[in-house]
């Protein structure tokens, strides 16, 4: 149960402590400009090199970034990609991604640099748009860390819970629509519970945004005005809005359990997943960007799973780590 907290721990102190004045110009941070819709291009040859003898440990973040067939996973030491049965890993920039979400040009996030780098630690808030080799740093590098970071696919919103105050931060919820050049409180009206395993921004529509709790989803149409409760009595290891539906990771009597659930109405079905247990928790996941039946999902153990066909069957990818 120690792991388990890990992925949800949360202090009732730090959610209570959110800020629910309304922004100014404390909120922003002087960064460079930034447009959110940038055009993404491939990394170097080589900066990417195929491997059967990957390791992987501590994953913390996985998705299809610039809108491609591929996959990416952060993981304390760089991203590591899979396409057409294939392993990469990169050959330099191998920096301890945190928060990481993709996006249609890219991907953003912040954590921590490899060391011997040259970027301020922490990495703030970050944006690559050619896979990992290089990237702009938008906002609070060398002052915050931001573990719980939701993006809109499409949108270019950017959603953070700050557990690190800083200058032109405080503690709490807020939003971004241009990359850290100014941020909007949150004010989490209805907002009740005391753990949190992720923030989910839809991948469309910019003002919508779920959080995975204790209690069950939280949904909020307006931005992190108001939320209410819309599933009830669900233990949340994970939420991941999708453009037709959500997905809920559960954990119930000791068991993993994965929802596909219209978080408008509540209804939805459960699906059939390799059995896990709270030790081996799901603890992120993602959707292809065009084909709504790709899943891919990982655990706390490090294991990947992937659907090609809606959650009907599923390929184990990685076991603890290693290539399966």
């Amino acid at each position: 149960m120690k792991k388990w907290m890990l992925i949800l721990g949360v202090a009732a102190a730090t959610l209570s402590a959110c800020s629910n004045d309304e922004p100014s110009s404390d909120a922003k941070k002087d960064t460079k400009k930034a447009e959110t819709q940038q055009e993404s291009t491939l990394p170097s040859e080589g900066f990417y090199e195929d491997t059967t003898d990957l390791k992987v440990d501590h994953i913390h973040g996985l998705g299809y970034p610039a809108s491609g067939d591929a996959f990416m996973l952060a993981s304390h030491h760089g991203p590591v990609m899979y396409e057409d049965g294939v392993w990469k890993e990169t050959t330099t920039e191998k920096h301890d991604y945190m928060g990481f979400h993709a996006v249609s040009d890219g991907f953003v996030s912040s954590g921590h640099p490899e060391p011997g780098s040259d970027y301020e630690n922490p990495l703030g808030l970050l944006k690559s748009t050619n896979l990992g080799e290089s990237f702009e740093q938008y906002a609070f590098e060398g002052e915050i860390d931001f573990h719980y970071l939701g993006a809109g696919y499409e949108t270019g919103r950017i959603y953070v819970f700050n557990q690190m105050p800083a200058e032109g931060m405080e503690n709490g919820f807020f939003y971004t629509d241009d990359l850290g050049e100014s941020w909007e409180t949150m004010a989490m009206e209805g907002f009740d519970a005391q753990q949190m395993s992720n923030i989910s921004a839809h991948p469309t529509e910019a003002d919508t945004v779920a959080i995975g709790t204790e209690r069950g989803v939280y949904i909020s149409n307006d931005g992190g005005k108001s939320f209410e409760l819309a599933v009830e009595g669900v233990y949340t290891t994970y939420v991941m809005q999708g453009t037709e539906a959500a997905y809920i990771a559960e954990l119930k009597d000791d068991k993993m359990v994965l929802h596909k659930t219209d978080l408008s109405s509540g209804e939805g079905e459960t699906l059939v997943i390799p059995e896990l247990t709270a030790e081996n928790s799901i603890i992120f996941m993602a959707q292809h960007p065009t084909n709504t039946k790709e899943l891919t999902f990982a655990t706390l153990q490090n294991d990947v799973y992937q659907s090609t066909d809606g959650g009907d069957t599923w390929k184990q990818l990685l076991n603890k780590g290693s290539v399966k």
